[in-house]
């Protein structure tokens, strides 16, 4: 069994998803910002990250797309990767690093600005080039997902759409923005949204329905 230390619509989403969809066993520890940045979750997380996830040998593995990328892995049965060894398997691993290492990554910088500078000044310059930053990959996905998709990896829904799915759900100014400006991530994130597994997930972790 897992442990997932769990912050609500963090980025513990995504992981928290897989492993419901999964089916497997395992239990969330539910956290507050708070506890996250406490030194007792430093023996848990070294760096204070989340998500976290614990084994049963006490070993504690941590970012989001290592973890997605584990646990599909270690569960081929279900079908949220393609078949380990092929060319599609590859395009899978480098889309979940693409978007946690670049669109992840710019949303911080948007709106986490407090964690990269320190004067307003500066956290002011840093929020806005994220989020530019952050609209470009959007957009970029977007076409992709137009003339590719309409999932990450083409027909096929795969571990990698609930990544993205988590990320559409930080857009600024809003989901329901980005949804407007780009309909291939909105469809994209209704069939997510309607897996019947995911509702308890995302009840959790408090993701509601936009309003279109």
């Amino acid at each position: 069994m897992y442990t997932l230390y769990n912050v609500k619509n963090w980025g513990s989403l995504a992981p928290h998803m897989v492993l419901e969809e999964l089916g497997i066993p395992y239990q969330s520890a539910w956290m507050t910002p708070e506890e996250v940045r406490s030194a007792a979750f430093r023996d848990v997380s070294p760096l204070g990250l989340i998500p976290a996830m614990r084994f049963d040998d006490g070993y504690v593995m941590v970012e989001s797309a290592a973890i997605v990328a584990f646990l599909t892995a270690t569960h081929p049965e279900a079908g949220l990767q393609p078949e380990a060894g092929t060319s599609e398997h590859a395009a899978y691993l480098s889309w979940l690093s693409f978007l946690s290492a670049n669109l992840y990554a710019a949303i911080r910088l948007g709106l986490l600005p407090e964690r990269f500078a320190e004067t307003e000044d500066e956290r002011g310059v840093v929020s806005q080039v994220g989020l530019r930053k952050a609209d470009q990959l959007f957009d970029l996905i977007e076409k992709r997902l137009g003339r590719e998709g309409p999932f990450v990896l083409g027909e096929r829904l795969s571990a990698a759409d609930f990544y993205l799915f988590m990320l559409a759900c930080w857009a600024r100014p809003s989901e329901a923005a980005l949804r407007a400006s780009c309909p291939n991530i909105a469809r994209l994130s209704d069939a997510v949204r309607q897996r019947p597994k995911l509702k308890a997930v995302l009840d959790a972790h408090n993701v509601m329905q936009p309003k279109d």
